[in-house]
């Protein structure tokens, strides 16, 4: 008995479903994929490699995350949450496991920070400000939920965050047609996003310059982002040249320039935002 147990939330994920499986089935007490209605081959693979399946329509990223953490019948101390598109690697799963037998008491951190490789046109992305890249998906039970954000969500934890060496790889097998869709959609709810987020300003994420990677990011898109001129240059300069994403060679330069695309539809998603509320307030 490892004590840790898996979510991976899932809607039409079949091609990538296998590789996250095959990381964790063998030591994970339980591995849940929670799938969000799939119209493809996502539940039967699941089922076939021994995970449980429980469908649930989605409710938004966050608060699918959120439903499966509070809802499904978890035994383990330890959860820890895989995207479908990722894999746990063996240096990682090792500390992962380390961890996850000690007494509970003894383990002063209530989750733990993940880096993780990003994988582009078949190969690693080891700079462009996506690596190094960390996120809390290892946590104690009932000590860490994500704060509603409708994209680009963050774990709020009760406690102390910690990190470890290993590794998570990201590696959607779906192609750039599927990859180019989800920029196009999450990129209207970012658009939203910093919208409300300018308005109200009452994160759930502290925003720091001094602070965390995720209150860092934060702090970026309350007090640096709204003010730049021509976001999309700026974002591919600070990939390309501040973030050494020349050093990735010509991956990288197409990975910067398909990035800084996504902060353009950003960009000229707000001004359409913007225009609709001043027709609508007028």
């Amino acid at each position: 008995m490892s004590n840790i147990e898996i979510i991976i939330p899932t809607k039409d994920e079949a091609k990538n479903l296998p590789y996250a499986l095959a990381s964790v089935m063998e030591w994970a007490d339980r591995v849940w994929v929670v799938d969000s209605e799939s119209s493809d081959d996502t539940r039967a693979i699941a089922e076939d490699a021994g995970a449980t399946v429980v469908v649930q329509p989605w409710l938004g990223h966050a608060k699918q995350k959120n439903w499966a953490i509070q809802n499904l019948d978890i035994k383990a101390d330890w959860v820890f949450i895989l995207d479908a598109d990722e894999a746990i690697l063996p240096e990682l799963r090792d500390e992962l496991l380390a961890i996850a037998s000690r007494p509970l008491e003894t383990v002063e951190e209530s989750a733990f920070n993940i880096n993780r490789y990003f994988i582009f046109l078949g190969k690693r992305i080891r700079h462009c400000g996506y690596y190094p890249s960390w996120n809390v998906r290892f946590f104690k039970l009932g000590k860490a939920l994500y704060e509603e954000r409708e994209v680009h969500e963050h774990m709020v934890v009760d406690g102390n965050t910690g990190t470890l060496k290993g590794h998570m790889e990201h590696y959607d097998r779906r192609g750039l047609e599927v990859y180019m869709a989800k920029h196009n959609r999450y990129s209207t709810l970012e658009a939203k996003e910093i919208l409300m987020q300018l308005e109200k300003k009452d994160e759930t994420i502290d925003a720091s310059l001094w602070g965390t990677a995720q209150q860092r990011r934060r702090w970026m898109k309350q007090h640096i982002y709204p003010k730049l001129p021509a976001k999309w240059l700026c974002r591919f300069f600070w990939m390309y040249i501040l973030r050494l994403g020349f050093l990735d060679g010509l991956t990288g330069l197409r990975f910067c320039l398909f990035i800084s695309s996504y902060e353009l539809l950003i960009s000229l998603k707000m001004i359409e935002l913007k225009q609709e509320g001043e027709m609508h307030g007028s």
